[in-house]
């Protein structure tokens, strides 16, 4: 299906420390999502704003077509700190100049019916508003929602996030965050009272995802052991998103989304932020699969060489 995805959400500069180091790197959950998007799909657009103090301006020449508002304040910040088991601890937060990321900030010439448009982490009570104003121009639209545990804990987010359950075309958390949104410790149980979504995804990690659609209830695996080291999990679960997204508009088929984006987001995680996606771009999720065929059988960094752009 033509037409463009459409990343809306933070980009940040992140201080983040783990057993490999410590270090200062572009972030943010939508600008993530759009790079891993950008190795399978070709008219990917990012809207998000950064402060006058963004240091990574020249990432976002990775997109062609988008549009970052840059404001006179600090840009978001977030300082994560990582524990042995990859358990990550967010030290400090500052939404900063994500506070400008608004409802009207998507160009109503970029929604149409052709158009997927993903929204990352941010307020729930925002997210509704960008979701019915893209309702009201175009109705088929198809949104896809990621959102964030730490907005479980207001009753007011709540609401919104119920709302924005019903109103959005995908759903996508993790275990935790399904668990915490229903308040059961029960996966089953949480995935019963997940009832309103229209495709409900609940990411299990190393161990794939759980896609119900209709209330048709399926488990796809993953696949493990792509890389030899782990070196930086942050934003793989975002990166996750946008190949997932990428690759189900390609191709409608449920279980090859499932299978690139954990491909797409265990290769991430063999470098810091998303330097392995940079210059990483497949004609399609078939070439993706040849090329982890190639990584069991060549080795990782012989092939890698030949999926980087000329």
């Amino acid at each position: 299906m033509k037409g463009p995805i459409v990343f809306v959400g933070h980009i940040s500069m992140d201080h983040v420390k783990n057993v490999n180091g410590e270090r200062m790197q572009p972030g943010g959950a939508a600008l993530y999502a759009a790079v891993a998007a950008r190795t399978l799909f070709d008219d990917v657009r990012i809207v998000s704003a950064v402060g006058s103090d963004f240091k990574y301006m020249s990432i976002l020449d990775l997109f062609e077509k988008k549009i970052i508002k840059v404001v006179n304040e600090q840009s978001t910040r977030f300082t994560i700190s990582y524990d042995e088991k990859w358990n990550a601890k967010y030290d400090k937060v500052i939404i900063g100049a994500g506070k400008h990321i608004k409802s009207d900030s998507i160009p109503a010439s970029w929604i149409t019916r052709k158009t997927m448009i993903h929204i990352s982490p941010m307020k729930p009570e925002k997210v509704e508003k960008i979701i019915d104003r893209v309702k009201r121009y175009s109705p088929k639209t198809k949104i896809s929602v990621n959102t964030w545990s730490g907005y479980m804990d207001r009753k007011y987010s709540m609401k919104h996030i119920r709302n924005i359950m019903r109103k959005t075309d995908i759903f996508i958390v993790n275990e935790f965050e399904a668990k915490k949104l229903t308040g059961t410790d029960s996966l089953i149980h949480a995935l019963n009272l997940l009832r309103y979504v229209k495709m409900l995804v609940i990411t299990l990690g190393e161990l794939g995802a759980i896609i119900k659609i209709n209330g048709e209830v399926s488990m796809i695996p993953a696949l493990t052991n792509l890389t030899e080291k782990v070196v930086d999990t942050t934003g793989a679960g975002d990166v996750w998103c946008g190949s997932f997204l990428a690759t189900y508009k390609i191709t409608g088929d449920i279980q090859k989304a499932v299978t690139i984006a954990s491909i797409i987001s265990s290769l991430k995680c063999a470098d810091w932020g998303f330097n392995k996606l940079l210059n990483l771009k497949f004609t399609g999720p078939e070439e993706v699969t040849k090329y982890v065929l190639k990584i069991r059988d060549r080795g990782f960094q012989k092939d890698l060489t030949e999926y980087i752009r000329k």
